[in-house]
């Protein structure tokens, strides 16, 4: 793709994914946000491939960037919910596998599902379900 720009990147990395194409649609939001770091929807919609390859922590960093760059942007936040929920999920169904480190490991799930609880709700604010 050479020199073109980060809409280009963004828009290869959007094909990608809906092709279900995971690897290559980071590698072109990876160009997207080397060209434009503000590319908000880059961030937002890296952290979505993240999330379907249960990389959940590195999804959340996304949706983070997202949220600092435009922290009315509804959508990252709803995002970054349902990503820590699903980390969440994941340390409780670990947790049974380890059981020396199963009540660290839930009480960390319990603050990651309170984190996405309040990510749930500025989202609803942002988005006018709720005042």
């Amino acid at each position: 793709m050479g020199t073109q720009d980060h809409n280009t990147w963004y828009s290869s990395g959007n094909e990608n994914a809906k092709q279900g194409n995971y690897d290559d649609a980071l590698l072109a939001y990876d160009k997207a946000l080397e060209i434009d770091p503000r590319h908000v929807s880059a961030w937002n919609n890296k952290g979505i491939v993240l999330s379907r390859l249960k990389r959940y922590e590195e999804a959340i960093s996304c949706y983070d960037m997202a949220i600092e760059l435009d922290s009315t942007y509804a959508n990252a936040w709803y995002n970054k919910a349902n990503a820590l929920r699903n980390f969440a999920q994941f340390l409780v169904d670990t947790a049974a596998d380890d059981r020396a480190n199963a009540p660290k490991t839930i009480t960390r799930s319990i603050a990651l599902f309170d984190s996405a609880d309040k990510c749930y709700d500025q989202g609803d604010i942002l988005s006018g379900k709720r005042k």
